[in-house]
C-alpha cells in the first residue's frame, strides 16, 4: 500500500435515526454497526474505500456524527473517552483518537461545514495532508484555511476556493454500480413520473417548478421538507414521505421518468447527484438546462432538458405519450453513466488529484496518469468550418486526450452533438464562464479556431480566453477554419 486515507462522513440525522430505530443494532460490535451504515447505499456509501483498495490505496470511511457507532468504537478501544461531559466532545475525542489509530497519510473531509477548523488544526501534524469535498451551501464565515486542497462538483467554486487562498480542483460526483447488484432495472416500471429529492429551503427555485410541473401532470414526490410546504401546495398533496437510501434507489428504479433539477447554489452548472442515481438506475432523466450538461450527458439523447417550467411540461407530455422513446433515453443514459460515471472511474480521478497536489514531500500514490485535457475554443460562425480531423477528435474517444468544446453557440444546434461541450451565448457577457471552463477542465493545451487574417475582429470572450490561459501557461494554438 501506499497512501492511507480517512475518510470524515457525516449522514443525515433522519437516517440515522431510521438505522438505529431497531434497537438492537446499538448492542453490536462497533464492526458490525459500521457495516450497517453502508448496507443500504446511503449517500456515497462506502463506495470510495472499495474503489481506492483496488487501486492499491487503503482508505476507510468513519461517519464522524454517528453518536451510537462512535460510541461504540470507544467502548471497544478508548473507554475513558466516554467519561467526557457532553456529546460534541466525545464525538471529536472519539474522532482524533481514530486518526491517531488509524495513522492515515490523508485526511479526507466530506462534510466541510460540520468538522470545526480548530480541530483539523489539532489533527493537523499528524497527517501529510487535509483535503475536503464541497457540493454544498458554505457556512457563513467557515474557516478553510487548515485545507491543503478543497474538491467540488461546482465547476465555479474552484475559483471561489482559490480566491481564498486554497488549492482547489473539479471533482464530479459519480454512481455505485454496486446498486444494481440489489435493484433490477429490466423489470416493469410502475412510477410514470416521480421526484425523490429535497422540498423547499436551499432548493426554493426548483420547487416553484415542481409545482408548476404537478399543476398539469400526475407526479408523485417523495423527499426531505415535505412537511413544511404550505398545506395547499400541490406538492404536499402529492408528496408520499421521505425516501433514503435503498428505499429512494429502489423508487428510481421502479420510475419511467425521474425529474431533477439543481440546488440555487449551482447556478447555471451541472453538478448533484440525482444525475447520476437517475440514470443509473435506468429511469429517463428530466433535467434543467445547464452549460456543462453536454460534458456529462448527451442533452435529449441520454437525459432530456428543460429551461422553462413550460418547457418541461410539453417534453414530459411527448415522453409519457411515447414510452418507448423515453425507455430508450434511459438506456442511453444508464450506459453513459456506468461507462463513464462510476465510482471506478472517480477514484481513479481522485488518486490522480491527491498525487497532482500533494506536498512534494508526501508519500507516494500508486496511479495511472489521466488523459491529456484539450480545450478547443470557437465562436459559433466558425463552428460549421472546424477541421475534419479536429471534428473527429472532439467525437471520438481516446487514450491519451480529452477534447472539450467551448463555443458561444446554443448547445441544442444539432451540429453539435455528440462533441463534449459548454456552451452559451452568454460568454461575451459573462467571462466567468470561460474561468469555470478553465478550471474544470484543467487544459494543456488550449486551441482556438479562428481566421488567419481576421484573429483581432474575434469575439471579446476569444481575447480574454487568450489571456487567461496565457495566465496559466496554458500552451495556446490557432487552428485556421476549413474554406
Amino acid at each position: 500500500m501506499y497512501q492511507k486515507i480517512f475518510i470524515i462522513d457525516t449522514f443525515y440525522a433522519p437516517f440515522l435515526e431510521n438505522l438505529y430505530s431497531n434497537s438492537f443494532l446499538a448492542h453490536l460490535s462497533f464492526s458490525k454497526q459500521h457495516e450497517a451504515h453502508f448496507v443500504n447505499g446511503f449517500g456515497t456509501s462506502n463506495a470510495y474505500s472499495r474503489e481506492l483498495l483496488l487501486l492499491n490505496v487503503e482508505a476507510i470511511e468513519i461517519v464522524a456524527n454517528s453518536v451510537l457507532l462512535q460510541r461504540a468504537w470507544a467502548q471497544e478501544y478508548q473507554p475513558e473517552l466516554l467519561d467526557l461531559p457532553s456529546e460534541t466532545t466525545q464525538l471529536f475525542a472519539i474522532l482524533q483518537a481514530q486518526i491517531c489509530w488509524w495513522k492515515p497519510t490523508v485526511l479526507y473531509v466530506q462534510d466541510i461545514n460540520w468538522l470545526p477548523a480548530a480541530f483539523l488544526q489539532h489533527v493537523k501534524p499528524q497527517v501529510e495532508m487535509v483535503v475536503g469535498q464541497n457540493a454544498c451551501p458554505l457556512a457563513p464565515g467557515l474557516d478553510l484555511s487548515p485545507y491543503d486542497l478543497l474538491l467540488t462538483s461546482l465547476p465555479h467554486y474552484v475559483g471561489k476556493f482559490r480566491d481564498q487562498g486554497v488549492k482547489a480542483a473539479y471533482f464530479p460526483i459519480g454512481f455505485d454500480e454496486r446498486l444494481l447488484q440489489r435493484h433490477r432495472t429490466d423489470a416493469p416500471r410502475p412510477h410514470a413520473l416521480t421526484f425523490v429529492g429535497g422540498l423547499g429551503g436551499y432548493h426554493s427555485q426548483g420547487t416553484q417548478m415542481l409545482e408548476a410541473i404537478a399543476r398539469e401532470l400526475p407526479l408523485q414526490v417523495w423527499g426531505y421538507g415535505g412537511e413544511q410546504l404550505p398545506a395547499d401546495s400541490i406538492l404536499r398533496q402529492r408528496w408520499r414521505g421521505e425516501a433514503w437510501a435503498d428505499n429512494m434507489y429502489g423508487l428510481l428504479a421502479s420510475s419511467q421518468i425521474t425529474l431533477n433539477r439543481h440546488i440555487n447554489i449551482a447556478e447555471g452548472y451541472a453538478n448533484n447527484m440525482r444525475l447520476y442515481e437517475a440514470t443509473g438506475m435506468g429511469a429517463c432523466l428530466l433535467t434543467d438546462a445547464k452549460v456543462n450538461l453536454p460534458c456529462l450527458f448527451e442533452p435529449d439523447q441520454e437525459v432530456v432538458t428543460y429551461e422553462t417550467p413550460e418547457e418541461a411540461v410539453s417534453k414530459l407530455k411527448q415522453l409519457l405519450a411515447n414510452p418507448k422513446a423515453a425507455a430508450a433515453i434511459a438506456a442511453r443514459g444508464q450506459a453513459r453513466t456506468l461507462g463513464e460515471h462510476s465510482y471506478s472511474q472517480r477514484m481513479a480521478l481522485l488518486v490522480d488529484l491527491l498525487e497532482r497536489h500533494k506536498p512534494k514531500a508526501g508519500t507516494p500514490l500508486n496511479r495511472t496518469p489521466r488523459r491529456q485535457e484539450v480545450l478547443v475554443a470557437c465562436p459559433a460562425n466558425l463552428h460549421s468550418r472546424i477541421p475534419n480531423a479536429l471534428k473527429h477528435a472532439l467525437e471520438g474517444q481516446h487514450d491519451h486526450y480529452r477534447f472539450t468544446l467551448l463555443s458561444d453557440g446554443n448547445s441544442q444546434d444539432p451540429g453539435f452533438q455528440g462533441q463534449p461541450r459548454w456552451c452559451s451565448p452568454a460568454l461575451n457577457g459573462n467571462p466567468q464562464l470561460a474561468q469555470c471552463c478553465l478550471d474544470a477542465t484543467e487544459p494543456k493545451q488550449l486551441l482556438i479556431v479562428e481566421e488567419r487574417n481576421n484573429a483581432s475582429q474575434g469575439p471579446s470572450w476569444i481575447a480574454q480566453l487568450k489571456q487567461e490561459a496565457e495566465q496559466r501557461q496554458i500552451v495556446c494554438n490557432s487552428i485556421n477554419p476549413s474554406p
